[in-house]
This record gives C-alpha cells, structure tokens and sequence, in this order.
C-alpha cells in the first residue's frame, strides 16, 4: 500500500511521536510511505530532534504550503496527524484533488470537539481517534473510530557505556528526571536514605531555569540538552535506574502522553503522578506517586528490593508487547484496506 502522511516529523510533538511509530511499522511491513512535514525553519527553536529520511519532505510551514511535492506524489491513503497544527487554510484549497486521488484519514489529537468551525470543513474519509476519552468525536463523526496509541518496540542498551556516553557515575543508583516536552522538575531533593548511593538526574532544555544547575548538591546532576534525538533519550534511559515524568493538569482533560508510549519499551522503570489526566490506561507498568513525601518512600523502597524493578519491566514488557506499533499499523491496514474496497479502488 502506499501512504502518505502529512504531520510534524523528527520534533518533540506527540503527533510526531504518535507518526513516526506508524510509519516505521509501515514501513518495515513492506509498505511504501511520504511524510509530507514542516520546513524546519518553521519549527520552534530546539525542537527538532533527527535527521530526516529519505522519505521525508519539508514543504509547509504554520501559514504556507506548497502543494506541488503532496500532488506529485503517488499514494493510496492520505493521512494528516493533528490538523490544528498545519496550515488548513491551504490544504484545503487543494483538498478535493487530494480526494480524487487517495482515501483521506484524519488522526485527531484533539481532547474535545473544538468550537471552531474550519476543524470540520474537510470531508474525511475516515476519522481516528486513540484516546478512549475522545469518543465524543462520534457526535459528529459517528463512524469515527478507536485505535489505541502504538508502543515504539522494546529494546535494550548498556547500562555502563550509556553512563560513560553521558559521563554519568557508574557507581550509583540514577532516579532520572525527564524536564523537556512539558514535563517539570518535582523532586528537588534527595531522600536521606538515598543521599549516598544515588543521585538525581535532571535533563533540562539550555533555556530553562532552575537555580540547582549553577551549585548542584553531590547528590544531584543537572544536564542541558537540547531536544533529544531518539537514541540519546534512550541513552539516558539505559543509564538510568528509574525515570519521573511529571506532568499534572487536573483542570482540563487532557490526551494520553505520547513521550509515555515512546519510552515504555527502554527498560527503564517509571515513576509517574497519580492525579494526572496523562496516563489514564497504565496501572502495574508503572509506580504512582501523590506527592513528594510518597514519592520519596517509593523510591526508596524500589531502590532496595531488585524485584519491583523486575516486576516494573516485565510489565512494561507485556504492555508494549500487547500494543506494539506493528500490531497498531496492522489495524490501520485493515480499516484502510476495508474503506477503500468500498470505494471500490
């Protein structure tokens, strides 16, 4: 089959999180596809994080489009991962030849139905959505349909030359703080019981604030990083014993976290809050914390008994198993298989 896909690409955004696990399922099932993506001029400084394919093509920015490589291009299905954040306004002038030519499938990434008017011009093929929560698109979409957020594949790295890549200690227990794509710091200090065999590790982007990196305790490392490519994420997530993510909104509701299924299959047991809206589907995959003082007694406790870790990565084992992104993609196979025999092409 070929498919294209018009979508952020190699920058820190869960649509481009959420696409490039689809696309490189697709791909390596055989299947021929073109991420259409942003001029990297357009993108927010420090946010791209790879090196493009050769698949890749960079012919839009926030307000521009230029249609000629997306109306050139041969496929079968046109797939567009979070429309707010392209330029809608041009697409749609071109659209209905878009339509002529290939099946047009909209992955939605909003939490609500948007009261703007424009998000429903486009005569969609089909309409996706991957958080169970979004089931109010079938109000107006009532053959909109759920398909689960797709795991990057489990994999495995070297604890000691992670650590030495980083210039990590490799004599100590590292609780790895993740502070990019929106997460904060929330354990700024170290429980007592750990303060001589582990140390806290803060990834932070080169702008951030945070008095510690200037006089950082012994207990404690501050690291800047620019937007991480996939490999040295996974680097920081080898070297590291456990990782926090903490992202909190209680107001609204908010999607699943993409950053979440990209990591889940490193290894790397994970520490995420209890009251937030970001990691509805996880149970035993991962600890829950409810504030710093629990946080801290789990941590401990995780760091003397080896088997919740090993129970933690088993879990994570079976999750990302159970919604890989090759099972994912082949679900997406089938409904644009199935839609496009009844348009009879």
């Amino acid at each position: 089959m070929k498919i294209a896909v018009m979508t952020a690409w190699n920058d820190e955004t869960g649509a481009a999180v959420h696409a490039k696990a689809l696309v490189n399922a697709w791909r390596k099932q055989g299947h021929k596809v073109t991420v259409f993506t942003f001029l990297k001029d357009e993108l927010e400084r420090d946010t791209y994080n790879g090196k493009d394919e050769r698949y890749v093509i960079r012919c839009f920015g926030k307000d521009f489009l230029d249609p000629r490589p997306i109306l050139t291009s041969e496929y079968d299905i046109f797939v567009v991962e979070d429309l707010r954040s392209l330029p809608v306004e041009q697409l749609a002038m071109i659209f209905p030849m878009i339509k002529e030519r290939a099946f047009p499938v909209h992955i939605v990434h909003e939490d609500k139905l948007p009261e703007e008017a424009w998000f429903y011009q486009l005569p969609w093929d089909k309409v996706i959505y991957f958080d169970e929560r979004q089931h109010v698109l079938k109000d107006v979409y009532p053959n909109a349909e759920y398909i689960p957020f797709p795991c990057f594949p489990i994999r495995r790295g070297d604890k000691k030359e992670s650590r030495k890549r980083l210039d990590l200690p490799l004599d100590k227990k590292i609780i790895f703080t993740f502070c990019q794509r929106g997460y904060r710091p929330y354990l700024r200090y170290l429980c007592e019981a750990l303060k001589l065999r582990a140390v806290l590790l803060f990834v932070i982007p080169p702008d951030f604030e945070m008095l510690e990196k200037e006089s950082a305790p012994p207990w404690m490392i501050v690291h800047e990083e620019g937007a991480l490519s996939d490999e040295r994420f996974d680097d920081y997530l080898f070297a590291s014993d456990a990782v926090i993510f903490h992202k909190y909104q209680n107001r609204y509701l908010r999607l699943l976290s993409a950053t979440i299924f990209q990591v889940m299959g490193a290894g790397c047991p994970i520490f995420i809050p209890q009251q937030s809206e970001y990691f509805q589907p996880l149970k035993d995959e991962v600890i829950y914390y409810t504030d710093t003082d629990d946080l801290c007694r789990k941590l401990t406790a995780f760091c003397e008994d080896e088997r919740i870790a090993k129970h933690l990565i088993e879990a994570e084992e079976v999750y990302t198993h159970m919604g890989s992104a090759e099972k994912i993609a082949e679900i997406y196979i089938d409904v644009f298989t199935a839609v496009l025999k009844g348009r009879g092409l």
